[in-house]
């Protein structure tokens, strides 16, 4: 964003209503703090004073905002982020103000996404972005919908991804916010990256660049994740030199960063590059660093801690050192597996393969290969496919839409021609003989055209059973829960609804001591005793790993009987599973909510504190439930 005099900035076209002129300091504060967070943090003694004299409460949370992204590109001051983020709060519950209370929740959501929690973080954006729509705030709905792009994007669901980012995309252009460009293109190089299409990743990575550089912004936490990105595009583009210049700027602004993922990620890929030219006492000692930074604040779920692991494991491959090769490949692989991330378990299999081959255990090394060559093949081309579908479908429908078009006009004019030579015998004949051969044809195109579309409409039709359902418990999955609320059955649930999300205690355990197939077997089996527990109005949902989301029908008071006959039919009998026969219990958090409309308008509000039941149950010791109060429908104003 240009840093020259007069222009206005696009936070501006919101957040300008909340003070007293555009010209406010607060307001001119917190937008140089995403542009030049060094510059900015020069003011923070004087508008500190001004707060202490008496500013207002928007004044005070621009000031809060500033000093967070500061914080989380600077990282100047020796104190926790989170701090910034609880004066924040302060500012929201004093002030009541709904935009505050939302950015909030984004900040909640960027620390979950920095630990790699995904699921959790996935659900607090879903809100920021209810909520930013319902306001108005029309930049913070964009952000909201990048860092969503963001998670597809780890899920590997490239096609949703593209589509928020293009909705982003068109929000930050229409509102010049150039150094939000700036890191939307180097998202969307990101996508390409994963999909190994160098070239185009390259594309947007160039575009990324020129609006961070033509318009003047000085922001570590933005500059290194482009140079992160446009280092991995010039190693497979061959282009070494421009890579080391780009992995040497990424390692150098990461480390004034706040944020654990960049860097981590920066010092992975400084070893790979060692390990490209030779080094691996070098590369050791980056991918050494990165693990003792990610087990001190990598997050719960271990990714972080896996790719370090998965860094680790290529060095000493490369030193021959098998078993410590072996050792880290397989903790980085048992976390990639936990958490489905397909192309980094496409990775592993491969080195896995490589390394099993140096030891000449080639029964093991063929085993793995053909993990990664099947897995690799169906990934790359599932994503391929998918795209490549969406486009001919649009390009079909286009298509054929014309060649009816053509076959109308060609039938009105032959129709007329003849018509006009109705008085000659001869020509009447050879008229008629044209005509119906032109209605034999157009008979021939018009069947094989409807063929066409009976084709694919039952494509379609499969492709919609299979994107709602789960391979594997055959359940409903995320995305049939999400249209469901948006089109569910009022009539069944008049007398209100059960929230009930279901965690399968120690299901970490089976995978680990007999392997991911027994974990299936687990997952399959709690899914007929979930489905054989409810009604066909209800709702059985997988919502991730070994996490279940349920929605019953029914009255208040009937709502212990229904968690504990839950709880008896998944507890009663032992899981006949190929290892044995195991118990297996579950922890499970609960909301009764009285209304149907809430249930639709208020889910992600619901969905949390039946998580957070969740929560506490698996503290206490597990194998029980909680059902929180019944939920009352939100009054809290909104600006507007």
């Amino acid at each position: 964003m240009a840093l020259a005099a007069g222009k206005k900035s696009a936070q501006q076209c919101y957040l300008s209503s909340k003070v007293d002129s555009a010209d406010n300091p607060f307001l001119k504060y917190y937008n140089l703090s995403w542009d030049n967070p060094s510059l900015a943090n020069k003011q923070n003694v004087y508008l500190k004073q001004r707060i202490e004299d008496g500013a207002s409460y928007n004044e005070q949370a621009l000031y809060w905002l500033g000093r967070y992204n500061i914080e989380q590109a600077e990282d100047l001051a020796d104190i926790d982020i989170v701090f910034f983020i609880d004066q924040l709060e302060k500012v929201a519950q004093q002030s009541g103000e709904a935009w505050m209370e939302a950015e909030v929740t984004f900040l909640d959501a960027l620390t979950l996404m920095d630990q790699r929690e995904y699921a959790l973080a996935q659900v607090k954006l879903e809100s920021v972005k209810l909520n930013a729509e319902h306001l108005g705030y029309q930049l913070l709905l964009a952000r909201s919908l990048k860092w969503l792009a963001n998670i597809d994007v780890e899920r590997s669901n490239y096609n949703d991804a593209l589509d928020r980012y293009q909705e982003a995309y068109e929000i930050f252009s229409s509102r010049s916010d150039n150094q939000q460009l700036a890191r939307l293109l180097s998202n969307i190089a990101s996508v390409y990256i994963n999909m190994e299409e160098w070239e185009t990743a390259s594309h947007y990575s160039q575009r990324a660049f020129e609006w961070y550089g033509r318009s003047g912004i000085n922001n570590a936490y933005i500059e290194s994740i482009l140079h992160i990105n446009a280092g991995v595009i010039d190693k497979y583009l061959g282009n070494e030199r421009q890579r080391k210049f780009h992995v040497d700027k990424a390692l150098k602004l990461s480390a004034k960063t706040r944020s654990v993922r960049i860097k981590t990620i920066a010092l992975i890929n400084l070893s790979a590059y060692y390990l490209d030219h030779g080094d691996e006492p070098a590369a050791m000692t980056a991918a050494e660093q990165c693990l003792a930074m990610a087990r001190r604040h990598g997050g719960k779920n271990g990714i972080s801690v896996a790719n370090c692991h998965e860094s680790l494991s290529e060095a000493f491959y490369s030193s021959e050192r098998t078993e410590q090769a072996l050792y880290y490949a397989k903790l980085a692989l048992s976390v990639y597996e936990s958490n489905r991330i397909q192309h980094r378990m496409i990775y592993v299999y491969e080195l896995l393969a490589k390394i099993y081959e140096s030891g000449d255990d080639y029964q093991q090394a063929l085993h793995y290969f053909k993990k990664y060559s099947e897995l690799g093949r169906s990934y790359l081309f599932d994503i391929r496919r998918k795209e490549l579908f969406d486009m001919q479908e649009r390009y079909d429908t286009h298509v054929k839409e014309k060649e009816i078009q053509l076959l109308k006009a060609e039938n009105a004019l032959t129709s007329s021609r003849l018509a006009e030579r109705k008085a000659s015998e001869n020509m009447l004949k050879l008229g008629t003989a044209l005509i119906i051969i032109l209605l034999y044809w157009l008979y021939r195109r018009y069947s094989m055209l409807n063929k066409d579309k009976q084709v694919l409409e039952q494509s379609n039709a499969q492709l919609e059973t299979q994107s709602n359902k789960d391979p594997l418990t055959t359940l409903h999955n995320r995305r049939f829960l999400e249209r469901w609320l948006k089109n569910m059955p009022v009539i069944d649930y008049r007398h209100g609804g059960l929230v009930v999300v279901i965690d399968i205690d120690h299901f970490k355990k089976f995978n680990d001591d007999y392997g991911h197939n027994v974990g299936d077997e687990v997952l399959v089996e709690m899914a007929k005793r979930l489905k054989a527990v409810v009604r066909q109005r209800d709702v059985v949902v997988r919502w991730g790993g070994e996490e279940f989301i349920m929605i019953v029908s029914c009255r208040e008071s009937e709502s212990e009987r229904v968690l504990q006959r839950i709880k008896q039919q998944i507890s009663t009998a032992d899981f006949s599973l190929s290892c044995g026969d195991y118990s297996v219990t579950v922890s499970m958090g609960a909301i009764f909510t009285k209304s149907a409309t809430q249930l639709c308008q208020e889910w992600v509000s619901l969905l949390l504190k039946a998580d957070r039941a969740l929560y506490q149950v698996k503290a206490s010791g597990r194998n029980n439930y909680k059902l929180e109060t019944s939920y009352q429908l939100s009054t809290s104003s909104t600006a507007t």
